[in-house]
């Protein structure tokens, strides 16, 4: 399993920087976006397990969407947005496959608006998706595949297959450089 990254070369939309990430989870305050389908909240669950038991010092928020079309509302994305204001990185998980990754990436673009960090864990095989989607909403969001299949809601499950090697890489996401194309100030494709 790796990391990609999604291009967005081919469109003409102004694009927006990526929000410099930061040096260390150690100390955060970590947001964990639930985008109101019933898989995300135990695959943030069991990372914010796993994160918690590598940064004891680490404090956890949880924002959740009741119902995912709820952040199709101006109100819905302003309330997002006030919300990351308050964290120092955000986690958002897909709970459900197609629309809902669509959904995820415009919870993910209101983080990245708010100034913070944030990453999208999504089902393997919907990185097209996400792709799309980020391109749409005018920045390359980053995000991370996950084992986790789309409907899966049993958290003993979930958290066998939130290996370290899954959070590894939820981290090096948050902490990584940004490419100059990921720094570029806002950039005509």
């Amino acid at each position: 399993m790796g990391l990609i990254t999604p291009s967005s070369t081919g469109n003409d939309a102004e694009q927006k920087p990526l929000v410099p990430r930061v040096t260390s989870l150690e100390g955060k305050h970590i947001g964990l976006y639930d985008n109101g389908k019933p898989a995300a909240e135990p695959l943030l669950t069991a990372v914010q397990e796993k994160l918690a038991q590598r940064y004891p010092d680490a404090t956890f928020e949880w924002y959740h969407v009741e119902h995912l079309n709820q952040i199709k509302s101006d109100d819905e994305q302003e309330s997002v947005v006030d919300w990351a204001e308050n964290v120092d990185i955000g986690i958002g998980a897909i709970g459900d496959c197609g629309s809902c990754t669509k959904f995820l990436a415009w919870g993910i673009e209101l983080i990245e608006d708010a100034g913070t960090p944030g990453v999208g864990l999504i089902d393997e095989g919907f990185e097209l998706d996400y792709q799309s989607n980020a391109v749409e909403r005018g920045r390359p969001l980053r995000y991370k595949k996950t084992p986790v299949r789309c409907e899966t809601t049993d958290l003993d499950r979930v958290r066998e297959e939130v290996s370290n090697e899954v959070v590894d890489g939820i981290e090096e996401e948050l902490t990584r450089s940004l490419n100059d194309k990921e720094r570029a100030e806002q950039v005509a494709q």
